[in-house]
């Protein structure tokens, strides 16, 4: 894998872990609010994808720096933190979050999958497409970071 892919998928990733660990919120009381009523609340709803994922991120970005020198080992950890994420996106109800969630969710398989392509066949490398797929990643990690902080 080119020092160029191990770059862009570190950059990604750090990305996710932003996006996933960082998500911030204001006020005081959501989870309670959330319980008495039906709709979670936003705040609620990025406490509750930031608990599936943050256990799952913890070490992630050490790994995906061996992409090049051991990219099995990588990959099985990115596919733990993809798992992370749909647990995450799961546990999110609230209309404004759920949709970002789900894109960054969707953005991040994406990668994934070319990653694994990648890790098992280096010459096939599309840069391009890599990189268009990581800045669909980064653009949805901050959409959904926007959508917790707003």
């Amino acid at each position: 894998m080119t020092k160029k892919l191990v770059s862009l998928a570190t950059a990604a990733i750090a990305v996710a872990l932003l996006a996933g660990c960082s998500t911030g919120g204001s006020g005081t009381g959501a989870t309670t609010a959330a319980k008495e009523t039906p709709t979670q609340s936003k705040t609620a709803a990025c406490k509750a994808f930031e608990s599936k994922v943050e256990s799952a991120a913890q070490g992630l970005q050490s790994e995906v720096a061996k992409l090049q020198s051991d990219p099995q080992a990588a990959v099985a950890k990115l596919k733990e933190f993809d798992t992370s994420l749909s647990e995450g996106v799961d546990a999110v109800t609230n209309p404004t979050v759920k949709p970002k969630a789900e894109a960054f969710h969707t953005a991040y398989t994406d990668m994934l999958t070319q990653i694994e392509a990648i890790a098992k066949d280096p010459q096939s490398a599309d840069i391009s497409k890599f990189t268009e797929t990581t800045t669909k990643v980064q653009e949805a990690g901050n959409d959904f970071q926007k959508s917790c902080t707003a």
